[in-house]
């Protein structure tokens, strides 16, 4: 299992002290690391994940650890089993790390899962439980295969959202590693989002 760290900063040099920080101490060493910078926000958000997957195919590795430089860990990450999900269930797009309740309709009904509980199953494969859903891919911290790069980011407005229906379009589904009801393994500390083309 060969796996490219794959950091995405937009230049909040304190964020990014405290994300790599954590990352250090969270996270199993990798097989290589691609960061991308865009402090002056030239690439915006899609260019800046594109610049991403293209360093992550030069590294000949087989599965990217998605990071934004404003995630902490709340908890080691176990990346073999959040492997065993996409291996066992090839259908699972990506599987994320759960991270807090984050706007005010998430706060409001305790976390992700709690705001739209239909839309999460709760499943096992060999090495535990992962929750299921067709709601979102994100960049939020996660693991998915580098075969994924080779589509390309879509360059364009709400990339996120379209890639995302691209991907339910194809069959594919996305995971949190964990149970539905479980505490965050993840923390977004940005205050404020920043750059553009989201």
């Amino acid at each position: 299992m060969s796996v490219c760290l794959l950091v995405i900063d937009d230049g909040r040099e304190d964020y990014l002290e405290r994300c790599l920080e954590s990352a250090a101490h969270n996270l199993p060493p990798m097989d290589a690391c691609v960061m991308v910078s865009d402090p002056d926000h030239e690439l915006g958000f899609a260019g800046a994940v594109q610049a991403g997957w293209e360093g992550v195919l030069e590294t000949g590795c087989e599965w990217v650890f998605h990071l934004e430089s404003d995630f902490v860990f709340t908890c080691p990450v176990d990346l073999p089993k959040m492997q065993a999900v996409v291996e066992q269930f090839p259908e699972i797009a990506q599987v994320a790390l759960r991270r807090q309740a984050w706007n005010e309709a998430e706060k409001a009904a305790g976390g992700i899962v709690a705001l739209d509980p239909r839309s999460f199953r709760t499943a096992t494969c060999s090495t535990g439980y992962f929750t299921e859903h067709r709601k979102f891919f994100t960049t939020n911290p996660s693991l998915y295969r580098a075969s994924l790069c080779e589509r390309g980011w879509p360059q364009v407005p709400r990339s996120e959202g379209i890639l995302t229906h691209e991907l339910l379009s194809e069959g594919r589904s996305f995971a949190f590693i964990g149970p539905a009801p479980e505490p965050p393994r993840c923390w977004h500390i940005g205050e404020t989002r920043t750059g553009t083309g989201y």
